[in-house]
């Protein structure tokens, strides 16, 4: 105790200590990261997800012509990693067929970031295809679902994430000028092309939000500089 009192009478080895401090409480969570998650089923009567500085609402569906579809079993997961934000949809999303079909998943979202903006979102799936095609097409949109449209991302066979955008397909994931609040549409076809049948599904479609700086690193930051400018000023000070 007598240490740690002579420790942190001078002002430098004050900032010091609080920069350990701060380091030992902040960098397990970031790095553990935060997560949250909900059934589609029980986000779409109103409910929604918060992960740091950003809130996911207006959460809604329309399935057609898949293969044992619920909504119920469908989990909406909100997370961080590295820093960065994403959003994801795990289950069932699929269509079997011993014939020609096709069907078709639509989702709706609003993501809000306060006091934040978002300046690119991009996409990824991880598919299960047999005999058919897949496309994913999402759009980010101003003002309410179907409204001027700041962002656009397609994904394919053969083609299963963004970034980075293929200009081919009119990828635009930049969001410029930076929003805080867009009306997100996924748009997931299913098509069995074989007349023998097949399977076209995935397991998980994943969303990413980005933003200068990353909500999820500005406390590193913070901590980085209060312990980089203790030893600066410490080693200053003891310089001859």
């Amino acid at each position: 105790m007598k240490r740690f009192n002579n420790l942190i009478k001078t002002p430098v080895k004050a900032a010091l200590v609080l920069g350990f401090v701060f380091a030992m409480t902040v960098v397990p969570f970031v790095a553990r990261g935060q997560i949250v998650s909900n059934t589609l089923a029980n986000l779409a009567t109103g409910l929604t997800l918060s992960i740091d500085d950003k809130v996911f609402s207006g959460f809604t569906y329309q399935a057609t012509g898949l293969t044992g579809f619920n909504a119920s079993q469908i989990l909406v997961t909100a997370f961080q990693s590295g820093g960065v934000d994403y959003l994801s949809w795990s289950g069932n999303m699929g269509l079997t067929s011993s014939g020609i079909a096709t069907g078709d998943l639509l989702l709706h979202y609003i993501v809000t970031a306060n006091p934040g903006s978002i300046s690119m979102i991009d996409q990824s799936y991880i598919p299960d295809v047999s005999g058919g095609l897949l496309a994913i097409d999402e759009t980010a949109a101003l003002g309410a679902f179907g409204g001027t449209v700041v962002g656009y991302s397609h994904l394919e066979i053969g083609d299963i994430t963004d970034p980075p955008g293929e200009p081919v397909q009119g990828d635009n994931l930049n969001i410029s000028p930076a929003q805080s609040v867009l009306y997100v549409t996924k748009d997931i076809s299913f098509g069995v092309l074989s007349a023998n049948g097949g399977t076209v599904s995935i397991s998980q479609v994943e969303q990413s939000f980005h933003q200068v700086p990353e909500p999820g690193t500005t406390a590193l930051a913070l901590m980085g500089g209060l312990v980089l400018a203790g030893w600066t000023v410490r080693r200053r000070q003891s310089t001859p």
